[in-house]
């Protein structure tokens, strides 16, 4: 019997190099973090050497860095278009705080910003895997974007003090990377399965509840 005539081969993966490790490194940081992930392991699923791996990206902390940028920099344009929409609609009196945290939290609940798992995983592990690893990679990819929207809180906020509106903002992002690492295991299934919640629900009531407390916050420590 012929074998191979009756079970074909699959296609050989014929993207570039780069490409496919990125794909294995995405799976396998989502998976094991950085510390459980090595370079061996990203290049054994691709079926190249180790040098190739050291051509493209030089090290490990590389590999992770455009790992994470790849699926950060659509995040993060979607972002400032969301914003750019709501201050034009808004006009001169600006934006609502709750059209602004919206604008900067549901990007990452939207399949078309950010595909489903592992992806959202993999942003996930820029707020959960060890500071000394991830921290510096969270002020490159998301610093600027996230100070603009600061200046945002501020206008709809005024005589609240920089930091605090930060630190609003930081409760909010802590809600979201729970969310979004699929870690909401309080609110239980129908009996058939079928999830209480769809994902854009799931997005709906995180941005009230984010707008809340950050307009509480800020008003707590006004007080």
């Amino acid at each position: 019997m012929d074998l191979d005539r009756a079970s074909p081969r699959p296609p050989a993966d014929r993207r570039p190099t780069r490409e496919r490790l990125l794909d294995a490194a995405e799976e396998l940081f989502a998976e094991r973090g950085f510390a459980g992930t090595s370079i061996r392991a990203v290049t054994q699923t691709v079926g190249v050497s180790v040098s190739a791996a050291n051509y493209h990206f030089g090290s490990k902390e590389d590999l992770l860095h455009a790992t994470l940028r790849r699926r950060a920099e659509p995040v993060n344009q979607s972002r400032i278009a969301q914003l750019e929409r709501a201050e034009a609609e808004a006009g001169p009196a600006g934006p609502e705080l709750e059209a602004i945290v919206d604008a900067y939290l549901r990007p990452a609940f939207s399949y078309e910003v950010v595909p489903p798992e592992p992806r959202r995983q993999l942003l996930a592990r820029l707020f959960s895997d060890p500071p000394e690893i991830v921290a510096a990679l969270r002020r490159d990819l998301l610093g600027e974007v996230t100070q603009r929207f600061v200046d945002a809180l501020e206008r709809v906020l005024p005589g609240r003090p920089r930091a605090e509106i930060a630190l609003g903002l930081e409760f909010a992002v802590g809600v979201m990377v729970h969310l979004v690492g699929q870690q909401h295991s309080l609110v239980p299934d129908a009996s058939d399965g079928t999830p209480f919640f769809s994902s854009a629900e799931i997005a709906d009531r995180m941005i009230a509840f984010a707008a809340s407390g950050l307009r509480a916050s800020v008003a707590h420590a006004a007080d």
